[in-house]
């Protein structure tokens, strides 16, 4: 059942094309149908093999306790991108094939498999980076994109030359050390580029100040959520940490880089540009730092992508609509921006907060001292312009934001209250999520049971 996952939102895909003024109302039922699928009828573990060729040499498709969680999220996400961002007709059915592609990537177990999902994940991004005349952002955009899809491209024809396979498990097995390393650089540059960390997310920060409510919020939290299980299954639970000293460095300047830009910038749409930089490289110097099998300090960091995933979300849709205009008339996405921000900031009791403490105080139980320390420090930069921001926005006073008054839909405002409300309710209940990244830790660095499930005990 779990190809219904792919083959429902291609089906309908295709069905709106003649008909395009639906495909915003199917997006949603599609997404819709998704979620009911997974939380009412699937369950880990299973394994589909399609064309029932053996999985070893067909492609494969798996649900496990490490995907599922992420499934979950990605398609609550573009269900809330259905309900609260405004788009053209003509971009639903784009969307709803993103919404296969996503999945794909969530499940896949073929190397070859994932490269085309990856791709159609691109394509779409590209088109959607282009919003609002902002052709030269995408331009730029698809040159690091292409540019990465090719050196992913050649990892996995170069796995397949090494291992003789591109299923990811068998491939993993028999693959020597050498040749994996050579092919996990070339991938790992790949998914860097679409992780954002500087300098190969340079593409990012004209790209998600486009002024849209999809383009950002589509990059910054479902992609965004989707590119690192992708890399957490290849680096973590298939081939193991590439160069993961030089990713935490990498990570760590990135961090740097974007806290003090953003703190620079005068328009919101650059600084949250940069914020969603910043968070993602911080997500992404805990993971190498806990690359060799530190099941908590993954745990923690999953915590904390999971409250910087759901603030994106709702900063941009704010964002998009209200364009840096203050919050007179928006009195309800003004709340929503206010408790993201201080959620952000990790004031205490908020979601925001446990995943700061978990994370700096399991990086110290760890001999890690760098980052943590850098943490702070952003935290003090971060605190100071999300602040400013909310100041800003309160009490605008601009006579020409008063005579053109801009109004948050009713279904958006809804959307990222409740989102905005979440990360503060979790954060009286914080083990209901860490439950959820404990289970995710324990089992993305067992290669034996990846092993065993997707090649189900043998070839």
């Amino acid at each position: 059942m779990i190809a219904l996952l792919i083959a429902v939102p291609l089906a309908f895909a295709f069905a709106t094309v003649a008909y395009p003024k639906l495909s915003k109302y199917v997006f949603s039922l599609v997404t819709l149908f998704n979620l009911t699928l997974l939380i009412g009828y699937v369950h880990p573990t299973q394994v589909v093999e399609v064309g029932k060729w053996p999985a070893a040499y067909g492609i494969v498709l798996l649900l496990d306790n490490v995907n599922y969680q992420f499934l979950i999220m990605v398609n609550l996400i573009l269900l809330a991108v259905s309900i609260s961002a405004t788009f053209q007709d003509k971009l639903g059915t784009l969307l709803i094939v993103l919404t296969a592609a996503l999945n794909g990537l969530l499940l896949t177990g073929d190397f070859f498999n994932a490269f085309v999902f990856l791709e159609i994940i691109s394509a779409v991004a590209y088109i959607l980076s282009a919003q609002n005349k902002n052709s030269y952002a995408a331009f730029k955009y698809l040159i690091f994109g292409a540019i990465a899809g090719t050196l992913y491209l050649i990892g996995a024809v170069s796995m397949y030359v090494y291992a003789g396979t591109l299923n990811m498990g068998y491939a993993g097995f028999i693959a020597s050390h050498e040749y994996v390393e050579i092919a996990g650089i070339l991938m790992l540059i790949a998914l860097l580029v679409e992780l954002k960390v500087l300098p190969l997310g340079l593409w990012a920060p004209d790209v998600y100040s486009n002024g849209s409510t999809l383009t950002p919020v589509i990059l910054g939290s479902a992609i965004t959520l989707t590119m690192f299980y992708f890399y957490a299954r290849i680096f973590f639970n298939i081939i193991g940490p590439v160069n993961a000293n030089l990713v935490y460095v990498l990570a760590i300047v990135s961090l740097i880089f974007a806290q003090l830009a953003a703190m620079k910038q005068r328009t919101l749409g650059r600084t949250l540009s940069y914020l969603a930089i910043a968070g993602a490289s911080t997500v992404m110097a805990a993971f190498s730092a806990g690359a060799m099998g530190d099941e908590k300090l993954i745990s923690a960091a999953l915590l904390y992508l999971f409250n910087d995933i759901i603030a994106v979300f709702v900063l941009f849709i704010i964002f998009g609509y209200l364009n840096g205009k203050g919050f007179k008339n928006n009195t309800v996405a003004g709340i929503a921006f206010s408790l993201v921000s201080i959620s952000l900031i990790g004031f205490p009791l908020t979601t925001g907060f446990w995943a700061k403490l978990n994370l700096i105080s399991t990086l110290f139980s760890a001999g890690d001292q760098v980052l943590p320390a850098l943490m702070l420090i952003s935290t003090v930069i971060e605190a100071g312009y999300l602040i400013k921001w909310n100041v800003d926005l309160w009490y605008s006073h601009d006579e020409e934001d008063e005579s053109n008054e801009v109004y948050v839909p009713f279904g958006a405002q809804i959307v990222v209250l409740l989102f905005a409300l979440t990360l503060v309710v979790f954060g009286f209940m914080p083990h209901i999520i860490t439950d959820q990244t404990d289970k995710i830790a324990s089992n993305v660095f067992d290669f034996k049971a990846y092993f065993d499930t997707i090649l189900k005990g043998g070839m």
